[in-house]
């Protein structure tokens, strides 16, 4: 071949990148322009599409809160608890953390298998894993009648919430325009809430009923979500990330018609994948796919820092003993019908504070709201702890028990814009390992607490009889997490991928980013 051809060759290889690069600016400058109403009225179907993505952490919530119940309820304590001399029943501490340690660390597992098998199979297929083995786990529970075999039951499922809460953060971070994205992943609070919500409501009015059916009723109803998960996962659309990187362009386009509408020109916005993941393969550490060993290298060791520090903030403002609430408040005093009560306008102040978060995400950003959030929950902690001092005193019971659901508002406020910036946060060619890495480390996280939380507050042998004094514990680490928070958590409302990416690599410190002009696709 002449030195004329190669050269023609070259520029004309030339002039399509360029082509491609001032499409994919176009998609940039489109997606900045564009309000909320404007994508969700061109394909509302999207709304739809992140609520099912969001199942898994509807799925986790309403998990973890039908144990919290099961626990009181004497129906549970008749299969599992030991009789006292008042005629009631007491679960053993022990298995109590079991039961709520070990699913975590089966959690931890489905979390690390989902970067994986999402990056592998694709992420339509990796909700359909998740689904089966959630079918499996909750058979298990429902026919156990022994402390292990419960157990096991619990952990097989814990495989699916791992997996398909992690799948679905990553699905949300890649299917959604740029103003829709952080209320699309921080739904993840709304959906958990919404799962504690389904769970009270169908486990409290069992309460009264001594029969096993009582509680395996509410434990046989979860069969529903894995359902919706299997029958669903054939009529959404695969991430276009994931097929670009598969060298599938074609049904790349074919899965952004579906998420952006039918009648819309999405060559641009399928440019913009393109030349990002171009962009990022080039500057990347490995030249095979992307790997767990490359989020701990160079700029995405501090992103990977960011998201672990958003994944550990639930565990430190308190959410492991709101979680034991109805156990916790009954050991403190309150009657049960009275628990059944609070609990239920906790959760509902859970719902409202996720609605109200939605609003303001897209106004004044992540930091401030979480900033807020978190110092409000040290204030709230600070009071039962105070209130603790006086366990006899049955104001002071009340204003634990208040404390305790009030603190619900404060944790989905905080939660919901750290998980938006988690599922953000990382290159989108190390997005599946990133927030595998990141929920895996919530789980393993929310292990330790799990297992120390009773033998805090318990009032059983052998443990620490806290009760409401255990406040002063997660108020400290409340104050702990604003200080981490100030000084590594970054502004990222408003930032397309491409410029996170520019803003990382560029060292931009923590409280410039807000403020800091990007150059876009030039700058690669």
């Amino acid at each position: 071949m002449s030195v004329s051809v190669l050269q023609e060759k070259s520029e004309a290889q030339h002039a399509e990148h360029a082509e491609e690069l001032q499409l994919a600016e176009e998609a940039e400058k489109v997606e900045h322009q564009e309000s909320i109403w404007t994508i969700v009225k061109r394909n509302p179907l999207l709304l739809l599409i992140v609520a099912y993505a969001n199942l898994g952490s509807f799925m986790y919530g309403f998990d973890n809160l039908a144990l919290s119940i099961a626990l009181s309820m004497p129906s549970f304590g008749l299969i599992y608890g030991t009789p006292t001399a008042e005629g009631s029943f007491t679960i053993a501490t022990m298995w109590q953390s079991l039961w709520n340690a070990m699913p975590l660390l089966t959690n931890m597992l489905g979390a690390f298998a989902a970067g994986p098998i999402a990056d592998r199979v694709g992420r339509k297929w990796t909700f359909g894993i998740g689904a089966v083995f959630s079918i499996a786990g909750i058979a298990v529970v429902y026919v156990a009648r022994q402390p292990g075999v419960f157990l096991a039951g619990k952990m097989v499922n814990a495989i699916s919430l791992g997996i398909c809460l992690t799948n679905g953060q990553i699905y949300v971070s890649e299917i959604t325009p740029l103003h829709l994205r952080g209320v699309a992943l921080s739904a993840y609070t709304f959906s958990l809430n919404l799962g504690y919500m389904v769970a009270a409501s169908i486990a409290f009015s069992r309460v009264t009923i001594i029969a096993p059916s009582g509680f395996l009723a509410v434990f046989a109803s979860g069969w529903a979500w894995p359902g919706v998960l299997l029958l669903g996962m054939f009529f959404i659309p695969e991430s276009p990330f994931y097929l670009v990187r598969k060298d599938k362009l074609e049904n790349a386009e074919k899965a952004l018609h579906s998420i952006y509408g039918k009648n819309t020109d999405v060559k641009a916005t399928l440019n913009n994948i393109h030349a990002l993941n171009e962009a990022e393969t080039a500057v990347s550490y490995e030249a095979s796919d992307a790997s767990f060993l490359e989020c701990f290298r160079g700029t995405n060791w501090r992103r990977t820092r960011i998201i672990l520090y958003c994944n550990a903030l639930n565990n430190m403002i308190g959410i492991p003993i709101v979680s034991n609430g109805p156990y916790f408040m009954v050991q403190a005093g309150l009657s049960p019908a009275k628990v059944s009560m609070m609990i239920e306008i906790g959760i509902a102040f859970g719902m409202i504070s996720s609605i109200y978060t939605f609003f303001f995400l897209t106004r004044v950003g992540r930091r401030k709201i979480i900033f807020t959030s978190v110092g409000v929950a040290a204030v709230f902690l600070l009071m039962m702890g105070i209130a603790g001092c006086f366990p006899r005193d049955r104001s002071a019971q009340w204003t634990v028990g208040i404390s305790l659901q009030l603190l619900w508002f404060c944790i989905s406020s905080a939660v919901g814009p750290a998980m938006a910036t988690a599922g953000e946060i990382s290159s989108a060619r190390l997005r599946a390992k990133s927030q595998a890495v990141g929920l895996g480390f919530n789980y393993f996280w929310s292990c330790v607490w799990n297992v120390v939380t009773p033998y805090i507050f318990n009032v059983a042998p052998g443990s620490g009889g806290l009760l409401g004094k255990t406040g002063f514990i997660f108020s400290a680490t409340s104050v702990i997490s604003l200080v981490v928070f100030w000084l590594e958590f970054p502004e990222t409302k408003d930032r397309t991928f491409i410029e996170l990416d520019e803003m990382f690599e560029q060292k931009i410190p923590t409280r410039k980013f807000k403020e800091y002009k990007t150059h876009g696709f030039a700058a690669h």
